[in-house]
């Protein structure tokens, strides 16, 4: 079951830029903290990686504090549907929510560009490349 929101959504191709909120705000104007390939068949897990694990996230938030902020090892997962970027949560801990409404774990959620997307305490926005 997918929920759909209002808006377009991102289109799951070319590069996204993922920001992480410093200070309650993404600086648009300032380089993007990751530029990703929109998924494909695989997806990008996010979450953090620590010194008691080897494992590590394809979008390692732990430089930015993630531990701290609740972020989990295996939090929420980039996904490619319909040719649209949707988010799905992984039975994290302390969830993910979207505009500040939780989503239900196990379903993927359409990111529209600018939606803040909050891994526990830690706020990021995902945006279509530039370039």
């Amino acid at each position: 079951m997918l929920r759909q929101q209002q808006g377009q959504g991102i289109q799951a191709d070319g590069t996204l830029e993922v920001r992480v909120i410093k200070e309650g705000r993404a600086l648009q104007y300032l380089p993007a903290d990751y530029k990703i390939a929109a998924p494909g068949v695989e997806g990008y897990i996010i979450g953090r990686s620590d010194s008691s694990s080897s494992y590590a996230p394809d979008i390692d938030l732990a430089e930015h504090g993630a531990q701290n902020m609740g972020v989990s090892r295996r939090h929420a997962v980039l996904i490619r549907h319909r040719g649209l970027v949707h988010v799905m949560d992984l039975d994290s801990v302390n969830g993910t929510f979207m505009n500040g409404k939780r989503l239900s774990p196990q379903i993927p959620y359409l990111i529209n560009s600018g939606d803040q997307i909050s891994l526990a305490n830690m706020d990021i926005v995902i945006t279509r490349g530039s370039g």
